[in-house]
């Protein structure tokens, strides 16, 4: 029994925008935001998938909406709910800073909650109320989505400062230049695994899929209006071809990943301006808006266009990738449709062995807290500043990282929920994190199911949402993404979620399991 429900996030009203170091008010929607929910169950499990198009999932969101789907349809299993982000650095968000910025106003973070847990209730209850009986069928294909966005150089000083309140620049950087002539390599490799999973109805007519893709969709990632990323023209293309079916947008493991590339450049300008130029002149007549105020001159103002265009330019040229690969494999895959495959959802709470904060990153922090303060407590700071807010976060994650080790001792695991699910010989695993994607390698090379779909940034009840999962090499190498202020969970924990994981696929896979 398979359904679907969709529904927009778009509020209707000025809302947070998160994912950079200051906070951004939406000034309107430049393409849908949306939540998608697909139900599918056998009698005996069900797993319920909605994707939200929210640079994370976090503060009691996944809680909300258990108690609103319970109200509307308590028949529903709400345990077996799987709700993870697309990472669109330009969805809406509840932000705890309720201060206006640049004299601007938006929805409070509780009306904004409120409003997002009854839009993606709305959506689980429509796809549980209109199963019907249906089939899947699975496969892959390949689109190069996502780019490694950690740069590795020669000589660097292993103990590099980076911003007070920010991370350690080392021997590896988020999204160094590769120009500089000390630069020796991308730290990961790249993921060009599509993993789909098909919906039809009872004639064979395709309804929807799960498009899993190892890349967050942070295109346009600084616009203070609410788009999808790529999202948007990955819809767009699919529904002009297939009509309007539903569309679960999932991130695979991508901590270490990006949609930007970080050379080839003014090849990358040079492709669009020859590939799209009539896409290019409409999005000129139609740029990105942004508030009064932002940017100190105009040639920061037409930096950010450009920036702009080439976003946009590249998440079309990603939908047409993903498009491609999206039809090719239903061509072979739709040839084995499933009408009734073993279907097993499981569910468990596991600890994870927490990074721990040493003695001299509890003193570095300290002193960047209290050159902050000072900072913050001078006649020319102005709460309404977009400074401010970057200063604020930056406060923030230094009293994060002061907490931490104050309370690592009584605590040193970090509880998370993992959830494993079978659909015939095809297993989804999720977490919570930006995970760095040598974790779901270690997965998925050792899956016992023929493919296995690995779904980061997923919700976690009670959690505040997820944080990078970087590995063994990338803490060596520090940078953003992969020092203390950036992860909760050190890399041991990190394979302690890999073959906490891996038990739950095996007991999945066991023939008493069928």
């Amino acid at each position: 029994m398979i359904g679907w429900g969709r529904r927009s996030i778009e509020p209707g009203r000025p809302v947070a925008i998160t994912g950079q170091f200051y906070l951004r008010v939406s000034q309107g929607e430049y393409n849908p935001v949306m939540t998608e929910a697909l139900a599918i169950e056998n009698g005996g499990d069900a797993v319920i998938f909605a994707s939200v198009d929210m640079v994370g999932l976090r503060g009691g969101l996944l809680d909300k909406v258990r108690t609103k789907v319970r109200a509307a349809a308590p028949e529903i299993p709400d345990d077996k709910i799987v709700m993870n982000a697309t990472h669109t650095h330009a969805g809406p968000s509840f932000s705890t800073a309720e201060p206006a910025v640049n004299g601007m106003t938006y929805m409070p973070s509780a009306k904004i909650l409120d409003f997002l847990a009854a839009q993606i209730a709305d959506a689980i209850v429509a796809a549980w109320k209109s199963r019907a009986p249906g089939m899947v069928a699975y496969g892959y294909g390949f689109a190069t989505v996502g780019h490694s966005r950690r740069t590795v150089y020669l000589n660097a000083d292993p103990n590099a400062p980076g911003p007070k309140g920010g991370y350690t620049n080392g021997l590896a950087r988020m999204y160094g230049d590769t120009a500089d002539p000390n630069f020796s390599h991308y730290e990961a490799g790249t993921d060009a695994f599509v993993n789909l999973l098909y919906t039809f109805d009872a004639q064979g007519k395709l309804t929807g899929a799960v498009v899993n893709v190892p890349c967050p969709a942070q295109t346009n990632e600084h616009a203070w209006e609410l788009h999808a990323g790529f999202w948007h023209p990955v819809r767009e293309k699919l529904r002009a071809k297939y009509g309007d079916i539903g569309i679960i947008a999932q991130c695979a493991a991508a901590g270490d990943l990006s949609p930007r590339q970080l050379h080839y450049k003014q090849a990358e300008l040079r492709r669009y301006e020859l590939k799209y130029p009539e896409k290019m002149r409409a999005y000129r007549k139609r740029p990105l808006r942004y508030p009064d105020g932002v940017f100190k001159s105009e040639d920061e103002r037409q930096g950010r266009m450009n920036a702009d265009l080439l976003d946009m330019m590249r998440a079309e040229d990603i939908a047409g990738r993903i498009a491609a690969a999206f039809d090719e494999v239903l061509e072979w895959a739709g040839r084995n449709k499933l009408a009734a495959p073993v279907l097993h959802h499981a569910v468990r709470k596991v600890e994870l062995e927490r990074r721990l904060v040493s003695d001299a990153e509890y003193e570095s922090a300290k002193a960047n807290h209290e050159q902050l303060l000072a900072e913050k407590n001078t006649p020319n700071y102005s709460p309404a500043s977009p400074g401010a807010r970057t200063l604020d976060a930056r406060i923030n994650r230094c009293l994060r990282t002061i907490r931490r080790y104050e309370k690592q001792k009584s605590d040193p695991r970090l509880a998370t929920t993992i959830h494993a699910v079978r659909i015939g010989d095809a297993a989804f695993a999720s977490n919570r994190f930006e995970l760095f994607i040598d974790f779901m390698h270690r997965i998925q090379g050792r899956s016992p199911f023929v493919q296995t779909f690995i779904v980061q940034l997923t919700a976690d009840p009670g959690a505040e949402g997820g944080s990078y999962l970087a590995t063994e090499r990338a803490a060596q190498g520090q940078g953003y993404s992969a020092t203390i202020s950036s992860n909760q969970v050190s890399p041991a924990g990190g394979q302690e979620l890999v073959e906490q994981t891996l038990d739950m696929l095996n007991e999945l896979h066991r023939p008493q399991a069928e």
